[in-house]
């Protein structure tokens, strides 16, 4: 049985119940902001006060899990240079495709393959923006902070990366937002790099996303006891577990987090078949600025070594 969510309007106020335990919330209050699993709602009310539970209410965003559609089919082998794009591992089960991750993109012609330090990057996402802005939809996230308003309408996002993760200052990355419909094209020859990996198409799951401990936004609320901010993480953690890969949202994991960025894409080396070293996982970063403006040129890259 699906967990019931909160009705309350956040701040909305509350009885004490025996013990300290705080009551019910009042069901009868008109819905604001996010959809607020009950086990949530009551774990931000066990740390916080009065004031400052609707300040942690706020922190809460919307986000993506994008999970594989299908995978009873082994993965087929990464085409020659100049070959065939490879065929998409799996059968599409049902559900709301957004993309794939690896196999080729859809470069349209003219745009050539990004490039990091005379190396071919990696290409790790192909994501479909209308489905995407469809998937949180479906999650009742037409209000708040980092909704599908927050993503292109239209079009197409290209993910590459510097797979030696060899810049620590973020630069080994690129995105592009791409019109749909373009072919994907061959990948180029490169004996320094693997460019392309092997095909998977995601489906997309509405998911609540909590920040952390190492988020500033989430310290700041308890400046005065940053173990509330710590105990509340580790509630976050237990209701709401990461997925290999998601859209938006907050930092799953140790990355850095680059001042005044936001994740737009998170991939733990797990979900696709690349051999990233000592590298756990990646994001991609961006400002809300460039969000909402639409400009991908200045993402930058965070990554997690074990």
């Amino acid at each position: 049985m699906a967990e019931p969510l909160t009705t309350d309007t956040p701040g909305t106020a509350r009885t004490g119940g025996p013990d300290g335990v705080p009551a019910a919330p009042d069901r009868t209050a008109v819905p604001a902001g996010l959809p607020l699993p009950h086990a949530v709602y009551a774990a931000i009310r066990a740390r916080a006060d009065a004031r400052t539970a609707p300040l942690v209410d706020a922190l809460l965003r919307p986000s993506l899990a994008l999970e594989p559609l299908a995978d009873e089919a082994p993965a087929p082998e990464v085409p020659a240079p100049g070959g065939p794009a490879p065929e998409a591992r799996g059968a599409q089960a049902a559900g709301p495709a957004v993309g794939r991750l690896g196999g080729l993109p859809a470069l349209p012609r003219g745009t050539g393959w990004p490039e990091f330090g005379g190396r071919p990057m990696q290409f790790l996402a192909q994501l479909d923006c209308a489905a995407l802005a469809a998937a949180f939809r479906t999650g009742g996230a037409t209000t708040g902070d980092g909704d599908d308003r927050s993503l292109p309408g239209e079009g197409l996002l290209l993910f590459f990366h510097d797979e030696w993760i060899s810049d620590f200052t973020g630069r080994g990355c690129r995105v592009l937002h791409v019109p749909a419909g373009s072919p994907a094209g061959p990948a180029p020859e490169s004996e320094l790099s693997t460019p392309v990996v092997p095909a998977v198409p995601v489906g997309a799951h509405w998911r609540l996303s909590a920040p952390s401990y190492q988020d500033q936004e989430l310290e700041d609320v308890f400046p005065e006891d940053f173990m509330i901010a710590l105990d509340l993480a580790s509630d976050f953690r237990e209701l709401l577990p990461a997925p290999d890969v998601r859209v938006l949202g907050w930092c799953d994991t140790d990355s850095g987090r680059p001042a005044g960025h936001r994740p737009l894409l998170q991939i733990e080396s797990r979900a696709l078949d690349a051999d990233w070293g000592e590298c756990v996982n990646v994001s991609f970063w961006i400002t809300d600025e460039d969000l909402a403006a639409g400009r991908f040129d200045r993402v930058r890259q965070g990554f997690e070594v074990a």
